[in-house]
């Protein structure tokens, strides 16, 4: 197909989509593309942003379930590659265009079909955000159990694509997908599908559930919610040692009689770049327990007494009150202070964490750029394990020199049966040399529901790079950091 044929078959396409939509919320502008082709990494930016042939031609916003229905199906006559995303804040391309084609982006989907306060269930959109979700459940006496700490911008459905392991209330409630009463999908060829927890076709909810969007498109989701509690307290505890945070921190999480709904551990380095103070310990365990007052008031005496007996020193209230005010934009202040933020995500179960974490500065401790460790605490015996490498983009042989570092760390993830916490794009090549069993399921499944590949595509079944030239390149980036 020529040029000339390009552009005439793209004006079909855009009189037959304004048959659907308004064509105000159509566009083709470039910088709009751009827009809703990232994430809160600067990785697209370096993978695939001067790369003409992954950028879309089109942003889409639907309204509601039929018309991203009819503009799945429209996309699929056109053999247009689509792109469904919400607000992007997942990382590693995990919204990203690979194939060009059409972006879907669902935040225009952000409605509130229903709330039973009774059976403390709510029907929602895909694309409402966590702040609307919760301002709309107040009303009633009701709050989600877990979310993400990306909750100011993040959308429900975009948590329930990514991993949903870890976040606020994940190690009280549970992961996302044990919230999930049903999920209607918009399937490749346009067709829906209402999936519940007894569903007897191709899909299921787990399949769903950090699929990245590769069946198709969340629409509308139908999850369990908690009553509003009465009381929250946060508390925070600095130590001299790793074993010693690890000690506290798992014997908060483990305390079932008053699970936190919040739990954290990070090391100095991770403290003075992210907060405005410097802290005066080597560790750091921080908690927030939300219940009934009695039940919050047993919490925080558990965790004084605990921290009594393996040394911590408590912080003070007005500390404790800047961290949880911050808890959203933690993560992201990191890269104020530098020109290129660099990370890596892992999922690692209770037993390993701290000696992940030994391995993890055994590998690092003459490395020059500086680094920061955070861990959140998840649902089902695992931890979000997050280590930085701060760079300047002035210096790319610093740049690749930690990636190739965390790229260390990750295949001795995978070697002790860990793993990555978020795929996305970037992250595939890993998935399918260490899940290969696995990576051939989702194949078959995604062959059958879009055998053209045409929906969030080089995501779990193709990497755009091979793994071997992958090693080679992070050996030489490693090799180049270290001699010069």
């Amino acid at each position: 197909m020529n040029t000339t044929q390009k552009l005439e078959k793209l004006e079909r396409f855009n009189k037959e989509v304004e048959e659907i939509i308004s064509s105000a919320f159509m566009s083709t502008d470039p910088y709009e593309i751009e827009a809703t082709s990232a994430d809160l990494s600067l990785l697209p930016k370096y993978h695939y942003k001067f790369k003409e042939e992954y950028r879309a031609s089109h942003v889409i916003r639907p309204g509601n379930t039929e018309q991203l229905s009819k503009v799945m199906k429209k996309c699929r006559e056109y053999s247009l590659p689509v792109t469904v995303r919400a607000a992007g804040t997942s990382c590693y391309s995990a919204s990203t265009p690979t194939k060009g084609g059409v972006v879907i982006d669902m935040r225009r989907m952000n409605k509130v079909h229903g709330v039973d306060a009774d059976k403390k269930t709510v029907n929602i959109d895909a694309g409402i955000s966590w702040i609307k979700l919760t301002e709309s459940l107040l009303s009633h006496g009701l709050a989600p159990k877990c979310y993400p700490t990306s909750f100011k911008s993040g959308c429900v459905g975009g948590y329930v694509a990514t991993a949903g392991e870890a976040g606020i209330g994940a190690p009280k409630y549970g992961s996302i997908l044990s919230t999930l009463l049903s999920v209607t999908v918009v399937k490749p060829d346009g067709s829906i599908e209402k999936i519940t927890k007894d569903s007897k076709g191709d899909l299921k909810l787990n399949d769903i559930v950090e699929s990245l969007g590769i069946y198709g498109a969340i629409a509308e989701i139908e999850m369990s919610v908690t009553t509003l509690k009465t009381s929250m307290e946060m508390i925070g505890y600095g130590f001299n040692s790793i074993d010693k945070a690890t000690e506290f921190f798992f014997a908060l999480k483990n305390n079932t009689v008053n699970k936190p709904f919040f739990l954290s551990l990070s090391d100095k380095k991770f403290e003075k770049l992210a907060h405005k103070t410097l802290p005066t310990r080597e560790f750091f365990v921080y908690s927030v327990f939300y219940d009934e007052p009695d039940l919050t008031a047993k919490a925080v005496a558990f965790a004084k007494d605990t921290s009594v007996k393996v040394g911590g020193l408590s912080a003070e209230d007005w500390y404790l009150k800047e961290k949880w005010d911050d808890i959203a934009d933690t993560e992201l202040n990191l890269g104020r202070i530098c020109r290129n933020p660099v990370f890596q995500e892992y999922w690692i179960t209770d037993d390993r964490s701290q000696a992940f974490y030994e391995i993890y500065k055994s590998k690092t401790k003459n490395l020059a750029y500086k680094d920061a460790f955070y861990m959140m605490a998840g649902a089902d015996g695992g931890n979000r394990i997050k280590i930085f490498g701060l760079s300047d983009i002035a210096d790319p042989r610093e740049f690749f020199g930690i990636k190739a570092y965390f790229h260390t760390l990750t295949k001795l993830a995978y070697a002790q049966q860990d793993r990555l916490y978020t795929i996305g794009v970037v992250n595939t090549f890993y998935y399918l040399k260490f899940n290969p069993e696995k990576a051939e399921k989702v194949k078959a499944l995604k062959n059958k529901l879009d055998p053209e590949n045409l929906v969030n595509s080089h995501r779990f079944v193709e990497a755009k790079m091979k793994y071997w030239r992958i090693q080679l390149l992070f050996w030489i980036a490693k090799w180049l950091y270290n001699v010069v």
